[in-house]
């Protein structure tokens, strides 16, 4: 099933990023997966794949868009109050499940830029939170998995949010 969070980034906000930028995230997405091609080959431990590949290559870099791609939602507090950006599904965690992605299907990289991308764009996505909000304690950090994420599970304070 898919999250209302997720709903609303492919009906509001996928297709005109992709429009404007989908060559160029598919050019960024092939060439780090390739570089995780190496990692494999390597034997790259978690340790490894974490500090680098998951948190940098992937989660950051994955699609060229450092910043993420803003989905259209913010926080109340978000909208009063000084706030970022957050990767509402965690950098290190993107990563994580592309690698688990990219082995489930074959090592194919060229599926994985020329139709998977596309329907899993939405892990970059961010939502705006206030910088209280944007605390450890108030978005929990490392311990959930994607599928939590959509559920929000790990926003444990934060205030409601508001579809633009």
């Amino acid at each position: 099933m898919e999250s209302e969070i997720i709903k609303y980034f492919n009906q509001n906000v996928r297709d005109n990023v992709w429009t404007k930028n989908g060559s160029k995230f598919k050019k960024w997405f092939k060439r780090q997966l390739k570089h995780l091609l190496v990692e494999i080959e390597e034997n790259s431990t978690e340790k490894e794949l974490n500090a680098f590949m998951y948190r940098l290559g992937l989660g950051y870099w994955g699609i060229g868009k450092q910043k993420g791609i803003f989905s259209g939602i913010k926080t109340e507090d978000a909208i009063l109050n000084k706030n970022t950006n957050d990767h509402v599904f965690g950098v290190v965690e993107i990563g994580r499940f592309v690698h688990q992605e990219l082995i489930k299907n074959n090592l194919d990289v060229d599926y994985m830029v020329n139709e998977w991308l596309y329907n899993h764009l939405w892990l970059w996505m961010t939502i705006k939170v206030s910088i209280e909000e944007h605390k450890k304690d108030n978005i929990i950090r490392n311990k959930h998995t994607i599928e939590e994420k959509k559920e929000l599970r790990h926003y444990q304070k934060i205030s409601n949010l508001i579809f633009l």
